[in-house]
């Protein structure tokens, strides 16, 4: 079982040489663990994790910028942005900075094709149906080399980062009630999860 949120211990997170004893079933006492650090030599991989481990600690920045910085030192040019229709305007408006900072963009709203939702066997509805697949698909068919997230729901973005070929980053995750900021309910909501 692994139970890292519950763990109050976190002598993973110490920096290295102040660790101290790890508790029973830790994941971080894996004998997995270096088969995965192998994974890293992969150069896109290396690339990435070099890239994200520079602008990671670097707390100067919002996201969007941050975004922008580590599309930029991986040497990816051509970004795509997934977006849902409720979050049209921001888009836009990201589309704009991603472009006045030297990126192509391509970008696919939820809505794409303008599908029936009979075709995924929901009846009763007019609403045109999302289509996340589509989304990934023609960004893939685009070139794209990393892809940007912007409000899809729930269970879209899953399906949208399992058909994207290029790497996903999240730059918004939907919240109709909190603005897109979906950790405002810890603050906010009843932390049980009820």
């Amino acid at each position: 079982m692994l139970y890292c949120a519950a763990c109050g211990v976190k002598n993973c997170a110490n920096k290295m040489g102040e660790e101290g004893e790890y508790p029973k079933g830790c994941p971080s006492l894996s004998e997995k663990l270096p088969a995965y650090l192998e994974e890293y030599q992969e150069p896109l991989e290396l690339l990435m994790a070099q890239k994200s481990a520079v602008c990671a600690p670097d707390h100067s920045e919002c996201r969007i910028l941050k975004t922008i910085r580590f599309a930029k030192e991986c040497g990816f040019h051509k970004i795509g942005l997934a977006f849902c229709v409720a979050v049209e305007e921001q888009a836009r408006q990201v589309a704009k900075i991603f472009q006045q900072s030297g990126l192509e963009v391509e970008s696919v709203i939820c809505k794409v094709g303008h599908v029936n939702r009979s075709a995924l066997q929901i009846e009763g509805s007019r609403n045109a149906m999302c289509n996340p697949i589509a989304q990934a698909e023609l960004l893939n068919e685009a070139g794209t080399q990393l892809n940007v997230v912007l409000g899809l729901c729930v269970g879209h973005d899953s399906l949208f980062i399992r058909h994207s070929n290029a790497p996903v980053t999240v730059l918004a995750a939907k919240d109709h009630v909190y603005d897109h900021a979906p950790l405002e309910y810890l603050k906010h909501g009843d932390t049980d999860g009820k």
